[in-house]
């Protein structure tokens, strides 16, 4: 049964999108340390609390995975500016913003290419870092906390995500429990803005910079993009450097959708099969958007669709796409 399990998390890892999977990895890595801390609890029992401010895990990940305020200390902990967007405080840390991560990363997809998504949460989270720090120095009302401060959560990127999502899509509705009518999506990115300046006063004003900051990523990606320039290649750089270590798969032929229109004239009578199912009965904006995903996730993604905003909200090629799916 374990080696079941563990065969069908792999499998929807793989075959899940990139907001499911980002939403695994932060899940995984929250349920590691919770059970690392119990183990440590049955290990050292009420001795977990020797450390002074806190227990000996939480001051070991906030000394060296949390991202810290301080310009002197960056630098010797680099890599927490990446470490702290996958890490939680509690199980409603986590759970929020995993739903909202969902709600708003899922329409998301819909609307832009899937290797923009995790470069936005990757920019999001980055940026959310450097406005955290930069404006504990900059405003004296949080010189006494420019040295102690550390910040972790993954709602910066979760904002970028938001922003990113409002931004190309501004007048969607998002419908609420005991609400008749939808809210535009842009009014909610409003008041997430709103709240965050309010609440800068109050008890964690570290992540009411950070919020702000990947909000306002998500908003500079989206723009940027409408301009031509896709700040999304220096993060896909560096992730293709990493895969290409790895052997890749060999993908079943005939599987992935090619961004470009087929003509019968040009290719040989085999092409032609390929090119009757891949490019020639859809449009381009059809294949600029499914291109890259296998024939099961581009039906998943229309299926999902087809909840959200049912049969009637499908174009003429995603209609046509389930018809010659069957």
């Amino acid at each position: 049964m374990s080696n079941s399990f563990v065969e069908d998390i792999k499998n929807k890892f793989s075959q899940g999108n990139t907001i499911v999977r980002l939403i695994m990895v932060n899940v995984a890595v929250h349920l590691t340390l919770a059970l690392l801390y119990v183990i440590l609890f049955l290990v050292i029992g009420n001795g977990i609390q020797s450390a002074g401010q806190g227990d000996v895990l939480t001051k070991f990940m906030r000394d060296w995975f949390w991202f810290p305020s301080d310009f002197a200390m960056i630098p010797f902990r680099i890599w927490t500016v990446f470490t702290y967007m996958f890490l939680h405080f509690d199980i409603w840390h986590i759970l929020g913003n995993m739903l909202i991560l969902y709600i708003f990363g899922m329409r998301l997809t819909d609307l832009i290419q899937r290797e923009h998504i995790l470069p936005i949460y990757i920019w999001g989270g980055l940026a959310g870092a450097f406005a955290c720090s930069i404006c504990f120095h900059l405003f004296p009302a949080f010189e006494n906390m420019q040295q102690s401060s550390h910040i972790l959560g993954a709602s910066a990127s979760v904002m970028a995500i938001v922003f990113a999502t409002s931004t190309l899509n501004p007048t969607g509705l998002l419908f609420f429990p005991f609400i008749r009518k939808g809210i535009e999506l842009r009014y909610i990115a409003l008041f997430w803005v709103l709240l965050n300046v309010l609440v800068i006063p109050g008890g964690n004003p570290g992540g009411a910079f950070a919020h702000l900051g990947g909000a306002f990523m998500g908003w500079l990606f989206i723009i940027q993009l409408r301009k031509g320039r896709d700040l999304s290649k220096p993060v896909n750089r560096v992730i293709h450097v990493f895969s290409s270590q790895r052997k890749p798969k060999k993908q079943p032929r005939g599987k992935v959708f090619k961004l470009k229109e087929y003509s019968a004239s040009r290719f040989s009578a085999s092409a032609q099969r390929k090119s009757d199912f891949f490019g020639a009965f859809y449009s381009k904006s059809f294949m600029h958007k499914y291109k890259h995903m296998s024939k099961d996730e581009c039906l998943n993604a229309i299926l999902e669709k087809i909840k959200r905003s049912g049969f009637d909200g499908l174009s003429e090629d995603e209609k046509a796409f389930l018809d010659r799916f069957k």
